[in-house]
């Protein structure tokens, strides 16, 4: 992998490793290898109390698959290093079988499996303390507590597990469809004006789709959603079975699993000219294995791609846009005929 500078893999030598691997490098940042089963990841954006909670929620984490953990956490000259535990398995996105073949199905099918078992996880107390995107506050805001047990009850659910503090936190938390649309305003409000200028009658679109999405049945739990389910941050193995998942505080929340199962299909080959054909694969299958409502996932993709369409604005390597992409599927004849 080739940089424009030296100035990433510099943070890890810095802390004592001379020859670091490049693996991989994402919106939150860029993975190394350093040998005796440890990686490091330089973060882009992440600030300390952001990761110390990550930290916190990988500590809670219950699932069949391996899930990160942080060793330390350091600051390089630039950004934030952590030192994790390197885990095994293999991209899916590097053994996955070709959209259309008849072998694509195991890859899918493996996602899903991802997502079911997502989906049965009760929210760790950690999770509830977690901030999302470019977020200063938890996202599931606190709205009847005084400013100063705000406070409080932040550190808490950073470090506690008590379910005491689970129950206070419920009791004072904004529901998740009215934290959900909160967020939804608050990030079309940094873009509008490219959203106007891009997609057709955006206005009567956002309201509709802020209908929709207030139409939706509560869920009856509050669940565990990574928020960014995708074939790079699922580990397999030779036969596509998941056995790593990877990468969670981009928008792990505590809410809807059908909002994972959503994102899921559209990360999948979010660049593709088959991204809309892989979607509808995947709704039909998660339609009758997890039981999905059709309209709860169209919902739930277009709130998806309107909260990362801009997230690349401050990449330091001023990767493409994202919000030509969010235009296209809010352009799209499927998504024109469900939001108007």
């Amino acid at each position: 992998m080739q940089y424009t500078d030296d100035l990433i893999p510099e943070h890890v030598r810095t802390l004592g490793h001379q020859h670091p691997e490049p693996l991989a490098i994402g919106m939150q940042g860029a993975v190394f290898r350093l040998g005796d089963h440890r990686i490091a990841k330089v973060w882009f954006h992440a600030p300390r109390a952001e990761l110390e909670r990550l930290q916190n929620l990988y500590a809670e984490l219950q699932l069949p698959f391996h899930t990160p953990e942080i060793l330390e956490i350091h600051q390089g000259p630039r950004w934030l290093v952590t030192i994790e535990a390197e885990l095994p398995g293999r991209p899916l996105h590097e053994l996955a079988p070709e959209f259309g073949t008849t072998a694509w199905h195991a890859a899918r099918d493996c996602v899903i499996d991802v997502l079911a078992e997502l989906a049965t996880v009760p929210a760790p107390t950690a999770l509830f303390a977690m901030t999302v995107l470019d977020e200063p506050e938890p996202f599931r805001r606190w709205r009847s507590l005084p400013p100063e047990q705000v406070d409080g009850l932040a550190d808490e659910l950073g470090r506690d597990r008590d379910p005491a503090v689970t129950q206070r936190w419920r009791q004072s938390s904004t529901a998740w469809l009215d934290a959900l649309s909160a967020l939804l305003t608050r990030r079309v409000a940094t873009y509008r004006d490219q959203l106007d200028r891009l997609v057709d009658k955006f206005d009567t679109k956002f309201d509709c789709l802020q209908q929709r999405l207030h139409a939706i049945a509560p869920a009856q739990a509050t669940q565990l959603v990574h928020g960014d389910v995708t074939a790079g941050n699922i580990l397999v193995d030779d036969q596509l079975r998941p056995i790593s998942v990877l990468d969670f505080g981009l928008l792990s929340m505590a809410g809807d699993p059908v909002f994972d199962a959503a994102s899921a299909a559209a990360l999948y080959a979010l660049w593709s000219p088959d991204t809309r054909a892989i979607e509808a694969d995947f709704d039909a299958a998660m339609i009758v294995r997890l039981g999905y409502d059709a309209a709860d996932l169209l919902t739930y993709r277009a709130v998806h791609a309107l909260l990362i369409g801009n997230a690349h604005d401050n990449d330091p390597f001023d990767r493409d846009s994202g919000v030509p992409l969010t235009a296209k599927l809010l352009n799209d004849p499927q998504y024109t005929e469900f939001l108007t």
